[in-house]
């Protein structure tokens, strides 16, 4: 009897069993969706606006891919002609201007020009710089209104102390927005600073300065806001944002719900920061893919190794400073891998209009990059432990040359000093000495022991202040000015009533010694 009945029970599940698979599998596929309708509450509708350039773009493009992961939805605002093959294929974009990329071309082709030569005036480069990446930003009113009809929860907006024109685009949508840069004006961000200790960027100072140095500094924080407010020729923005004055487009940077910068403590000096900017160094490193077959057998095959030289897309030599690269490479027994104009191979020097740079980076014969020492590049020789020699050309890259001398990782020289001597020295010193290769890859390894890379902090700093917003990441003062922030109101005050402090200490001991001489006069007579 028992028998019958446990086998009628055991019958009895077999036959409910699908059933209660069933009922489980709807359970689920209910959970699973539950929870992805909840992302997708959530996910948020994200534009980037990047400097038309790859530098900048590939820095963008590394966030966008993070936040696309996490469900968010990304969209690039690309000039009309900007090359955005190199992005992530399934990044849309939305376009704007007409030619603007070809127009900007012709212009920087100008000022190239002049740098080669080690000319290059710093306040004309940023001034023609920012009017030609402006103009056609700001005109477009066909573009904005695209960007109008998506209705944008959010915008990351590239941005430099001299071209701030891209803070229009937040403004004018009325949404709220995050600014990244590979270096961020520490007082457009509203950050208390100390110019004792953080050298500008456009000086070779270290945090290491000597009393005139601090002086220098200080002077150069306070002159380069005044230039950059009062001096900086305008340009016309009405169509963009009818009414706003030129100083308050110089403040709409405060106005940022967090800062962004492609920095990090291992590669930059460290410096006093408030959370409402977030150092994400790095990101466009990644893990190596391999290389092409016919580079993979080039560097393969260096029994000396290789030396990778790469001076970006922008800047281009003339043939004089050419020569005197080639001349000393060929000296070399190194192989040379060099990005250039051109496809051909001379001797030991393959040169090529293509460089997978990261990925050449991380082969073991790179012994060495020759660079121009843009952010990007510096954090990917970093990564793989890869020492540096910069010939830096503008901006940035001045103050990122200097790093390589502090950190010792690295040598550095400017282009009008150029010689095949001096060139030839400098390499033979950092192949030599062992110091640099060994400083850099133990950075390297720091740099490395992070648990997020730049992309994920990057991507989960804009989550936070999608959700809570930045105004608790920031100081209420943020509104405060420059000489504010720089405490020169405090020290002016401190120092004028110092000097009438001292204007009645003098009147009362004038005061005294006249009572002194006048009674010993009454006591003579």
């Amino acid at each position: 009897m028992i028998n019958n009945i446990v086998k009628h029970r055991i019958a009895s599940l077999i036959l409910s069993f699908p059933e209660m698979m069933f009922t489980s599998s709807v359970y689920i596929f209910l959970a699973i969706f539950s929870l992805h309708c909840q992302r997708q509450v959530h996910a948020a509708k994200i534009l980037a606006v990047p400097m038309p350039s790859y530098s900048h773009v590939s820095e963008s493009n590394a966030m966008a891919v993070e936040l696309m992961k996490r469900g968010h939805q990304v969209k690039f605002y690309f000039p009309d002609d900007f090359d955005s093959s190199k992005c992530a294929p399934d990044v849309p974009s939305i376009r704007y201007g007409k030619d603007a990329v070809y127009h900007m071309m012709k212009v920087l082709d100008k000022i190239t020009e002049v740098a080669s030569e080690g000319k290059t005036s710093r306040f004309s480069f940023m001034q023609t710089v920012s009017k030609t990446m402006c103009a056609p930003l700001i005109n477009d009113t066909i573009g904005l209104e695209k960007l109008r009809q998506e209705n944008f929860d959010f915008a990351i907006v590239d941005y430099l102390f001299y071209i701030k024109c891209s803070l229009l685009i937040p403004y004018n949508l009325s949404i709220p927005f995050a600014g990244i840069s590979s270096f961020i004006a520490l007082l457009d961000a509203g950050q208390p600073i100390s110019t004792s200790v953080s050298p500008f960027f456009m000086t070779p100072y270290t945090p290491n300065m000597a009393f005139h140095e601090r002086v220098i500094n200080t002077i150069t924080h306070i002159m380069t806001n005044i230039v950059t407010y009062y001096f900086l020729e305008a340009y016309d923005y009405s169509k963009i944002a009818p009414g706003l004055s030129w100083r308050e487009l110089q403040e709409l940077s405060k106005k940022a719900e967090i800062y962004l910068e492609n920095s990090d403590v291992v590669l930059s000096y460290p410096k006093p920061l408030m959370p409402n900017l977030i150092q994400v160094g790095g990101l466009t490193v990644k893990p190596p893919k391999p290389l092409p077959k016919n580079i993979q057998k080039f560097f393969d095959e260096a029994k000396h190794g290789v030396i990778i030289v790469s001076f970006g897309s922008i800047f281009k030599f003339n043939e004089h400073l050419k020569n005197i690269f080639m001349s000393v490479f060929q000296k070399l027994n190194q192989r040379i891998y060099w990005k250039a104009d051109e496809e051909k191979e001379i001797g030991n020097v393959l040169m090529t209009k293509w460089l997978p740079q990261n990925d050449a980076l991380a082969h073991p014969n790179t012994k060495l990059i020759i660079y121009h020492c843009g952010n990007n590049g510096m954090f990917e020789s970093l990564y793989h432990g890869v020492p540096l020699i910069c010939v830096p050309q503008a901006i940035d890259q001045f103050m990122n040359s200097r790093k390589l001398d502090y950190l010792k990782i690295g040598r550095f020289f400017d282009l009008a000093d150029l010689t095949e001597e001096l060139l030839q020295e400098c390499i033979h010193d950092v192949l030599g000495d062992p110091k640099y290769t060994a400083n850099i890859k133990h950075l390297s390894e720091i740099y490395r022991s992070r648990p997020e890379t730049g992309a994920e902090r990057a991507a989960s700093a804009i989550e936070h202040v999608i959700k809570y917003g930045g105004k608790h990441l920031r100081l209420d003062q943020v509104d405060l000015s420059t000489f504010q922030l720089l405490a020169v109101d405090v020290w002016f005050t401190i120092f004028v009533l110092l000097i009438f402090l001292m204007k009645i200490i003098v009147f009362i001991l004038d005061f005294c010694k006249r009572f002194v001489q006048s009674k010993a006069k009454m006591k003579q007579n």
